[in-house]
C-alpha cells in the first residue's frame, strides 16, 4: 500500500500511472491479440461476428470497472483518512457484492444472447459465431467483475504494481489459449471466447486470494465486517454513478453498433478493428485519469487541497502530450496498425475502412484529453454523479451525430466525424465542472470534507 499524500504531485503520479498503464495495455492487447488471431486464420467474418457482440461485451467490462472504480474512491478516502478498519470492510463488502452482480448479469447474458445479436442486426452470414462468441463470453463474468474489483481495490491502496503482474500472467496465458484453441483446434470465433473466459479466471483466482491474504493481514484497532451493508450504501453513491457513466460508453457503442451492422460485412470488420484499437488507446490514456483518482482522493482525506490542484494539472498537461503523440502516429501509419489484423492482400475494403476511421478520429484525442482529467479529478472528490452527467450529454450528442451524419453523407464516415459533436460537449462541460468544483470545494474559505 502506498501513500498518495506525499511526495512532489508530479513524480508521484507518473510512478503511480506507469503500472497502471502497463497493466492497461496488457490487458487491452490481450482482447487485439484475440482479434489479430481470429482476423489471420477466420478471416472478415470472424472479426464481424466479434464485433456484433462486442458492444455487449463491453457493457460487462463497464458494470465491472465502473463499479469497482466508484467503490475504490471510497476506499482511497478510507486510507487517506487512516481508518484501517472500515477499509477492510469496504474490501469484503466490494468483492462480494461484485461477485452477486456478476452471476445476474453472467445468467442474463446466457439466456439473451441471441435475442441480443438479432436486436443489434447481426447479419446471418456471421450470426451464429457472434450469439457462440457472445453466450461464451457472458460465462466469465463473474471473474471478470472480481479480477476488476481486484485491480481498483489495489489502486485505491496506493498499489498499482501488483496488478501489472497478474495481468502479465493472465495476458500471456490468453494469447497461448488462443492461438491453441483458433489455429490449432480449429474452434474459431468460440475458441478465442473459450480463451479470454479461462485467462479471466484464472486473473481473478490469483488476484483474489493475494489481496484477501493482505487485507486480512491488516493490524487494526477497531473491528470490521465482513460484509457492511451501510458501508455498501456509501460505496455505491459513488460506485453507481460510475457504472451509469461507463455503461453510457458501453451504450453508445451498442446503438452505434446496431447501425454499423446495417453495412456490409467488409464495413463491420474494418469499423471492429479500428475500434480496437481506438479503445486500447482510449483505456491506456484513461489510466492517467484513474490515477488522478486515487491521487485525489487520498488528497482529499487528507485534506490537501492545493495538492489536489497540482495534480490535476501534471495529469492534463501528460494527457495532451500522449493525444499529440498518438495524433502523429495515427496519421503516418494507420494502413501498417489495420494491416496487422488482417491480410491487405485479401481484404482491402476492411483495410480501407480501418485507415478512414484512425485517420478521421484521433485527432479529437486533444478533447478527450480534457475529459479524462477531469473526469479523475472528479471521481477522485467523489463527484461521480456530475461527470456521469456529462458523460450522457456527451454521448447522446455523439449517437445522435452518428445517425444525422450517416443519412447526411450516404457514407459509413458519419460515424467518425461524430465524434467532434460529443467530445466538443464533453470537454466544454468538463472545463465548468472543473471551475465549479474548484471554487466550491477547494478554496481557501471551502471544507475539504464534505
Amino acid at each position: 500500500m502506498t501513500d498518495l499524500t506525499v511526495g512532489k504531485p508530479s513524480s508521484v503520479i507518473m510512478k503511480f500511472s506507469l503500472p497502471l498503464l502497463l497493466s492497461t495495455a496488457l490487458q487491452q492487447l490481450y482482447n487485439i491479440a484475440n482479434s489479430i488471431i481470429v482476423g489471420q486464420f477466420t478471416g472478415g467474418n470472424g472479426l464481424a461476428a466479434i464485433g456484433a457482440a462486442y458492444p455487449i461485451t463491453l457493457f460487462y467490462v463497464a458494470i465491472a470497472t465502473g463499479g469497482a472504480m466508484g467503490c475504490a474512491v471510497t476506499i482511497s478516502q478510507l486510507f487517506g483518512s487512516k481508518d484501517l478498519a472500515r477499509v477492510k470492510s469496504a474490501v469484503f463488502t466490494t468483492l462480494i457484492a461484485l461477485s452477486a452482480l456478476g452471476i445476474l448479469i453472467s445468467l442474463s447474458g446466457i439466456i439473451f444472447s441471441g435475442a441480443l445479436m438479432r436486436l443489434l442486426n447481426a447479419n446471418e452470414i456471421y450470426f451464429a459465431d457472434a450469439k457462440a462468441y457472445l453466450m461464451i463470453y457472458s460465462i466469465g463474468v463473474v471473474p471478470t467483475m472480481v479480477y476488476n474489483g481486484v485491480n481498483a481495490i489495489f489502486t485505491g491502496l496506493g498499489d498499482s504494481r501488483r496488478p501489472l503482474l497478474f495481468l502479465f500472467l493472465s495476458s500471456a496465458l490468453n494469447v497461448v489459449l488462443a492461438l491453441i484453441a483458433v489455429r490449432g483446434l480449429n474452434l474459431g470465433v468460440s475458441g478465442a471466447a473459450w480463451a479470454t473466459v479461462i485467462s479471466q479466471t484464472f486473473a481473478a483466482v490469483l488476484s483474489g486470494t493475494v489481496i484477501i491474504r493482505k487485507i486480512r493481514a491488516l493490524k487494526t484497532s477497531e473491528p470490521f465486517k465482513y460484509f457492511d451493508a451501510p458501508l455498501l450504501l456509501d460505496m455505491s453513491r459513488i460506485a453507481l454513478p460510475s457504472i451509469f457513466q461507463q455503461s453510457c460508453v458501453a451504450l453508445a457503442h451498442t446503438i452505434v453498433q446496431g447501425l454499423v451492422n446495417t453495412f456490409d460485412p467488409s464495413v463491420v470488420a474494418g469499423y471492429e478493428i479500428a475500434s480496437k484499437f481506438n479503445n486500447f488507446i482510449y483505456m491506456c490514456m484513461n489510466t492517467l485519469g484513474t490515477a488522478l483518482s486515487s491521487f485525489v482522493a487520498q488528497a482529499y482525506g487528507a485534506r490537501q487541497s492545493e495538492r489536489i490542484r497540482a495534480g490535476y494539472r501534471v495529469t492534463l498537461k501528460t494527457c495532451l502530450a500522449c493525444a499529440i503523440t498518438i495524433i502523429v502516429i495515427t496519421q503516418l501509419f494507420s494502413a501498417q496498425i489495420m494491416g496487422l489484423f488482417v491480410d491487405a492482400a485479401k481484404e482491402p475494403d476492411v483495410i480501407a475502412v480501418g485507415v478512414s476511421y484512425t485517420r478521421i478520429i484521433f485527432p479529437v484525442y486533444i478533447l478527450i484529453s480534457v475529459i479524462i482529467t477531469t473526469g479523475g479529478y472528479l471521481r477522485g472528490l467523489g463527484r461521480s454523479f456530475v461527470f456521469f452527467l456529462e458523460t450522457l450529454a456527451e454521448f447522446v450528442v455523439r449517437v445522435s451525430m452518428c445517425f444525422v451524419l450517416t443519412d447526411l453523407l450516404q457514407s459509413y464516415t458519419g460515424l467518425m466525424w461524430a465524434w467532434y459533436f460529443g467530445s466538443s460537449v464533453g470537454c466544454t462541460l468538463c472545463i465548468m465542472l472543473y471551475f465549479n468544483t474548484k471554487k466550491k470545494l477547494l478554496s481557501p474559505e471551502a471544507s475539504l470534507v464534505s
